[in-house]
């Protein structure tokens, strides 16, 4: 609207001349030679387009668009969780209009989720760029970086042997727990303090946090801690020398505890095949697992690493140092199972030395070493309790049907869960229903959900980020006897290198072909 007001003003002065003849001025003066109300060129397609994730948005950023008036007017951003390749296709929000700004960051969006943009330019007369701008991509998440560098914001001591250090947002584990990471000098005299060992707080579950265990410091006295460069953000953004990668704190005088300076790692010391889809794995320590337990673990064909022997859940209790794995069936071959991302309750990793084993598979689904009972064939009439003519009691059914096996959870959409299973062997032929029952977090499993006897499948919906959710299939038959059942969790990482690793591969990546906007 500026520019109408503009094209008035000029009117009016130069009334006279414009009576007598057409006026043309070099480019810069107020009044163009053509009529800018006939100016139906749309300015060029925007390109440049990249995209950072941040916590719960994300910022977009893109080169200037010009058209044949000059640079563009304004620009229009698109947006959606679906992408747009098709011409004439639209997304779902939009047009959000920046004006001339060339980067803008779209708040509000939902962490763990995809958005597709897309950027289109305007001019004075409205008419705007015919294609979208190349798509890019960007998945916003809690402690996203927000393309600065990652920061020393403290460090204290927590006793005369161990540091605490506090990033200004989450930092990449393998680079903030090495030795050579840091150093830490006397304020007044420049002489080293050795640090021992440095571990990821485990306390902390923001990834900000890392303990120092270090050699004994002197009470009252100042010291000065330095993060390196090869310290990185989740986005891979490293620590800036000489810019926060500083902190000053004073010395502890006080004793550590033996909790505070466990630098033990956890062992992996047996695997054992129970039964046919049942793994005990055992460490020597109490242990503590990922967010969902099954990725914790990996097992494969001792003769062909490529063939995966399938983990459908994992059941471990706080405190414990065993782990029970139900797997799809074994073969009497020889597994090999590697443990990922196993800690003890100080954070330590397992044993880089001793993180895999092999063990043998159980396919006759009996306890290792068991022989079954063999029951000799009753001749009639030969048993002295048997009555002549006498009709055996029918005796009550208290057996119920086998469990389903492979019980699988698998993501479909952002809010929606598929849990699949494989059929109840069903040998006695009186399978009435499978039950599905649910629970959150640490709470109990509520009333089941009676799914008939012919489902093999079912979508659970209402999946919200961060939330651990257990999920409990059980076979009941005709007279009532429901079987113990089979387990799967499943957890959609809110935070994390998980979802870090969502982010990390979507960011600045655009469709290189150009999608005609819709018309609406």
């Amino acid at each position: 609207m500026k520019k109408t007001i503009t094209l008035l003003s000029a009117i009016f002065l130069f009334a006279g001349l414009l009576a007598t003849a057409p006026l043309s001025f070099a480019q810069g003066d107020i009044i163009p030679e053509s009529n800018p109300g006939e100016d139906t060129t749309p300015p060029d397609d925007v390109d440049g387009v990249k995209a950072i994730a941040g916590n719960g948005s994300v910022t977009l950023s893109w080169n200037v668009a010009t058209d044949e008036q000059g640079m563009a007017a304004g620009y229009n951003i698109y947006y959606g969780t679906v992408p747009v390749q098709t011409d004439g296709s639209a997304y779902e929000n939009g047009p959000i209009d920046v004006g001339q700004n060339v980067s803008y960051t779209v708040q509000g969006l939902t962490n763990g989720v995809t958005y597709y943009f897309a950027v289109t330019a305007y001019d004075d007369e409205g008419n705007e760029s015919i294609n979208y701008s190349s798509e890019v991509s960007a998945t916003p998440m809690h402690g996203a970086a927000d393309g600065q560098p990652p920061k020393v914001a403290s460090a204290t001591a927590v006793d005369k042997g161990t540091i605490k250090v506090i990033f200004s947002e989450p930092v990449q584990e393998d680079t903030a727990t090495k030795v050579e990471s840091y150093s830490i000098i006397e304020d007044d005299s420049g002489l080293p303090l050795e640090i021992l060992s440095v571990n990821a707080d485990p306390m902390d579950d923001t990834g900000t946090s890392y303990l120092l265990v270090t050699a004994s410091q002197e009470e009252d006295l100042n010291y000065i801690l330095t993060a390196s460069s090869s310290i990185t953000d989740m986005e891979g953004n490293p620590i800036v020398s000489g810019t926060s990668d500083t902190a000053l704190f004073s010395g502890s005088g006080a004793e550590p505890t033996p909790e505070d300076v466990d630098t033990v790692e956890p062992e992996l010391t047996s695997i054992e095949a129970i039964d046919n889809t049942t793994v005990l794995v055992t460490f020597s320590e109490p242990v503590v697992l990922s967010e969902d337990p099954t990725l914790s673990f990996v097992i494969t064909e001792e003769d062909n690493t490529d063939a995966a022997l399938t983990i459908l859940s994992a059941t471990h209790n706080p405190g414990d140092e065993f782990v029970t794995l139900t797997t799809e069936p074994q073969s009497d071959i020889t597994y090999f199972l590697i443990a990922l991302d196993v800690r003890d309750e100080a954070g330590n990793a397992v044993n880089p030395e001793n993180t895999a084993a092999a063990f043998m598979g159980n396919s006759a689904g009996e306890q290792p070493g068991e022989t079954p009972e063999e029951n000799p064939e009753e001749v009639p009439g030969e048993n002295p309790d048997e009555t002549p003519g006498e009709m055996p009691e029918e005796t009550e059914d208290m057996m119920a049907p086998e469990d389903a096996t492979n019980f699988v959870a698998k993501m479909i959409t952002e809010t929606i869960l598929n849990l699949s299973w494989a059929p109840s062997l069903n040998t006695e032929g009186d399978l009435a229903n499978y039950i599905l029952y649910a629970k959150k977090g640490d709470g109990e499993f509520g009333e089941g959900t009676v799914l008939g006897s012919d489902l093999s499948g079912f979508d659970f919906e209402g999946i919200v980020p961060g939330i651990e959710y257990m999920f409990k299939l059980t076979a009941r038959d005709e007279t009532g006897n429901e079987s113990e059942g089979v387990l799967v969790n499943f957890v959609l990482p809110e935070t994390g290198p998980e979802i870090a690793l969502l982010a990390l591969g979507s960011l600045g990546i655009g469709r290189l072909l150009r999608r005609k906007k819709s018309k609406k």
